[in-house]
């Protein structure tokens, strides 16, 4: 290996950690081959509730198995491996024929490939990039969404068409295989006591981080790392809440008719500016956290998630809901680039790998977080919008007030022109609630 103060071979191994990132981090696929895959099977709906939010804890349980293996023996035979479970992972999906069948290939052996490899790959960056690990952070997450932003419209449009949903599975795994595999060749650790060219490193050594170098056991007796790994898990529910359901948000709540033409065009359009604004947050901030240090970053992440949360839910104009869409997608992004260096730099960079792994657990809690919310206020949302069921709540009871004294015997037309007046054109859903009894009156 080069010499302890030479930065020769380290782009190389970035280059190369970038790759394994832009094609194992295709999870964000799921959106896309769920709904061709219920559209085959569309009984399967319930069933596949909860196979995103397995997948995710699956992986980063292996995360953290992947982090302490890598820290051990360096991560290429870890990514290896981790191409072989996720390439067979996604084949064997494009056979299933059962709902347990798409939970144990997708969910679980997928599942453990993305974890094996994605944390390694993350980690290996850090190591290497001590003296800017915030740059490193982020363009190594930038690469993993810009993965699901090429390959996205590439099943969609091209394979999906050609081969059907479950040779376009079979079609991925392949690839996935072949370019996870190829790009550990060039995986490799640090040799130990290598620094950075012109780096000095901190009194404490040059891992050593704000609480020491301290190993997985030390890390979670900090109360730092409880504060740390909870934040984690309710800031990254906004961004979760939005995997594979911002779509057809958009379309619930920009659309009397979720269903047409202009909002499953709208879709499309809604995806591409959430994942470039995800893009965008990821570099900027992998800038912004060497300047200006994780906690500040994060704090400015955590109120732009808090300010994008405000407009979204006051949203029902098109302009407005892409300002918190982009608001929303860049602040998701940001935390994703940030709590790598964060618990690098708490807790030290020595054991990255399996401290990172545990602090995702963070993330992969936040999928259960959202889950259940996006459940309950999709369907809620399609059924109506707040503003709408205020005002025809409203509208009902002054109908039902008027009806019931219309049948008690205020039968006079001058008595029932009192009680009355409202037309049509006074309350919008007053066609909809009228009575028999007042429609045969013609009133």
């Amino acid at each position: 290996m080069a010499s302890t103060n030479s930065n020769k071979g380290r782009a190389v191994v970035l280059s190369a950690a970038c790759v394994t990132m832009f094609f194992i981090s295709s999870i964000a696929l799921y959106s896309v081959v769920s709904k061709n895959l219920l559209a085959v099977y569309p009984e399967w709906s319930s069933a596949l509730t909860w196979a995103f939010p397995v997948f995710q804890t699956i992986m980063a349980v292996t995360g953290i198995f992947a982090g302490r293996i890598s820290d051990k023996i360096g991560p290429r035979n870890v990514v290896i491996a981790a191409a072989v479970c996720y390439g067979v992972g996604w084949f064997m999906s494009g056979t299933v024929t059962e709902p347990w069948q798409f939970y144990l290939w997708f969910s679980l052996v997928a599942a453990i490939g993305n974890g094996l490899g994605y944390n390694p790959a993350l980690t290996t960056g850090q190591k290497w990039f001590i003296d800017k690990k915030g740059l490193a952070s982020g363009i190594t997450l930038a690469a993993s969404t810009a993965g699901p932003a090429v390959l996205s419209p590439v099943l969609a449009s091209l394979l999906i068409p050609s081969l059907g949903i479950f040779g376009a599975l079979k079609a991925l795994g392949v690839i996935f295989f072949v370019t996870i595999a190829a790009s550990a060749l060039f995986l490799k650790a640090p040799e130990a006591g290598w620094l950075p060219e012109g780096f000095e490193a901190p009194k404490g050594g040059a891992h050593a981080g704000t609480f020491g170098d301290l190993t997985p056991g030390e890390m979670v007796k900090t109360p730092r790392f409880w504060v740390l790994i909870v934040t984690f898990a309710f800031a990254a529910t906004a961004g979760t809440l939005l995997v594979g359901k911002v779509a057809s948000i958009a379309a619930v709540q920009l659309f009397a008719d979720p269903t047409s033409a202009a909002a499953v065009a709208l879709g499309g359009v809604v995806v591409s500016v959430n994942t470039c604004a995800n893009l965008v947050g990821r570099l900027s901030f992998g800038q912004i956290i060497d300047k200006l240090g994780a906690y500040k970053s994060l704090l400015i992440s955590l109120v732009v998630t808090i300010v994008a949360l405000v407009i979204m839910s006051m949203s029902f104009t098109q302009s407005m809901f892409f300002v918190a869409l982009a608001l929303l997608g860049f602040s998701f992004g940001a935390l994703l680039v940030i709590y790598p260096p964060l618990t690098g730099g708490a807790f030290g960079t020595s054991n990255i790998g399996v401290n990172y792994g545990i602090m995702f657990l963070g993330y992969a809690a936040s999928t259960w977080i959202s889950q259940p919310i996006t459940a309950v206020l999709y369907h809620r949302g399609r059924q109506r919008r707040l503003p709408a069921v205020l005002l025809r709540r409203h509208c009902d009871r002054r109908h039902r007030r008027r009806a019931h004294r219309l049948h008690d015997g205020l039968r006079q037309q001058e008595e029932v022109r009192l009680v009355l007046p409202m037309r049509q054109r006074d309350c919008p859903f007053a066609a909809f609630h009228r009575s028999p009894v007042l429609r045969s009156r013609n009133v």
